[in-house]
């Protein structure tokens, strides 16, 4: 009697053969997981965001799921569908032609799902490519990888004001997301941008934006960002105003349940209504506010949108509002600090400086909100001062905004005689109320303001007044813009 043996050769087979029963029953396996983890992302989207996610059609297949996925964006009536195709892993080799690993447990391809009433417009803009396509990658570790594009631009078409011109290097943007760690990071690049029709026109050069942080521990995203701009130049025929080299830093952190934020703006130069600025540099920070306290404004504000969606009147609900974020606001700035170290800009008429350190003292979470108990709460020191062609043309700009909002008040003969007093007058007037009241002192062409507050007790240019009083003035609208 004779035995059949196996050959090395026949082992191979039905290895090979085992290895494509596992790989072809694994994406099937891997869909069911998929679909539930998919969900939980979406839901991730949400939280960590201000726009609404919602999934309204998924098609589970053998090696890849259909999916149209909803964005509902704050203040927006219609909603953004996209159209996803995700592929289930875990391998899927068309990642190889892109320099990454074939090994993934899926990948997500997305389009913008164009409505109807989207359509002639984008068309116009964007001829047969889709405005939006995007591809994420999700591995065995749990780590995101997502690339969106915006196809380059150069088209023009007509509107009820004549030709317009678009034209646009394209979008890129890139992120990163661990499940493991909870950080994200992202950025976004756009090369070049111009538009032009018969109203206005608008230049944009070298935008960068990036992103790095993870959720704190009260679902407040904290991290570092960088905001950077080359050129911005928009232009309506009447007014200009354009930004070079402007660069934006921000860095948050949370700490015992406070949020701690600082600021720095830079910019080398901006033109507004023909006057050149620059360099300009902004240094604020604060920090001490309550985490805790700032989720429940948050949904605060959420209520509010839902009572005003109910056809609640806007002043109802409003009043409803305030009394509760006021109960709130003791608890939100008890430990609050303000710095501004240095407002610094230079400008073709003068330059401008200022610093402030405001802090808040003997406020807990049982302080009435009382405006005069959180008044002497308030330690202040702030320094100001601006040479004297600068304030006159920041007057002079304030004046002609209130000129053509129409925002004077009184009767037709009072408002034609305030409109027949020349604006150098005015200027002259306002800047005489701000001396009479000992708000600025002026000092070899510079006017100069020092306030400080102290335990109740209110000093401006070393006077010492009445806070009540003085913000009763103010209020009153004496030494204001008129």
């Amino acid at each position: 009697m004779s035995t059949n043996k196996i050959s090395v050769t026949e082992i191979i087979l039905w290895l090979f053969v085992l290895m494509l029963i596992i790989i072809s029953l694994t994406p099937l396996a891997l869909g069911f997981k998929i679909k539930s983890d998919y969900a939980l992302l979406v839901s991730d989207l949400s939280d960590v965001s201000e726009l609404d996610f919602k999934i309204i059609q998924y098609e589970q297949g053998l090696f890849s799921s259909d999916a149209i996925l909803a964005v509902t964006v704050p203040n927006m009536p219609e909603q953004i569908q996209f159209k996803e195709e995700i592929i289930h892993g875990p391998v899927y080799l068309g990642l190889l032609s892109q320099g990454k690993s074939p090994l993934v447990v899926a990948v997500i391809k997305g389009q913008l799902d164009i409505s109807p009433s989207q359509k002639e417009l984008i068309e116009k803009i964007f001829s047969n490519n889709n405005p939006l396509v995007y591809q994420t990658v999700i591995d065995f570790s749990g780590e995101l990888d997502a690339q969106f594009y915006i196809p380059a631009v150069d088209t023009h078409f007509e509107d009820e004001f004549g030709t317009v011109q678009i034209q646009s290097a394209g979008l890129i943007m890139n992120e990163h997301f661990s499940s493991l760690s909870g950080e994200m990071k992202g950025d976004i690049q756009l090369s070049a941008f111009k538009v032009k029709s018969q109203l206005l026109s608008a230049n944009a050069e070298s935008i960068t934006m990036s992103f790095s942080g993870a959720m704190g521990g009260n679902g407040i995203m904290i991290g570092d960002s960088i905001v950077s701009m080359g050129l911005l130049d928009i232009d309506s025929g009447d007014d200009q105003f354009a930004v070079r080299d402007l660069v934006i830093r921000s860095v948050s952190t949370e700490n015992a349940g406070l949020i701690n934020s600082n600021s720095r703006i830079e910019a080398r130069e901006f033109l507004a209504s023909n006057q050149k600025f620059g360099p300009m540099v902004l240094n604020i920070s604060v920090n001490g506010i309550n985490a805790e306290s700032l989720n429940k404004l948050q949904d605060i504000q959420v209520e509010l949108d839902e009572k005003l969606q109910q056809g609640l009147p806007p002043e109802q609900a409003n009043a409803m509002m305030t009394s509760q974020i006021m109960g709130i606001v003791p608890d939100l700035i008890k430990q609050a600090e303000v710095k501004i170290n240095p407002l610094s800009i230079d400008s073709e008429l003068g330059k401008l400086e200022a610093d402030l350190d405001l802090t808040l003292e003997g406020i807990d979470s049982d302080t009435p909100a009382d405006p005069m108990f959180l008044l002497g709460a308030i330690n202040l020191d702030l320094n100001f001062s601006i040479d004297e062609s600068l304030l006159k043309q920041l007057i002079n700009w304030e004046l002609e905004n209130h000129q053509q909002s129409d925002s004077y008040q009184g009767s037709d003969i009072s408002k034609k005689t305030e409109a027949a007093i020349p604006l150098d007058q005015k200027v002259s007037e306002n800047i005489q109320g701000m001396l009479d009241e000992n708000w600025m002192i002026m000092n070899e062409g510079v006017y100069l303001s020092k306030i400080s507050m102290h335990q109740g007790e209110l000093t401006i240019n070393d006077k010492s007044v009445d806070p009540m009083e003085q913000i009763m003035s103010s209020m009153g609208g004496e030494g204001a813009v008129q």
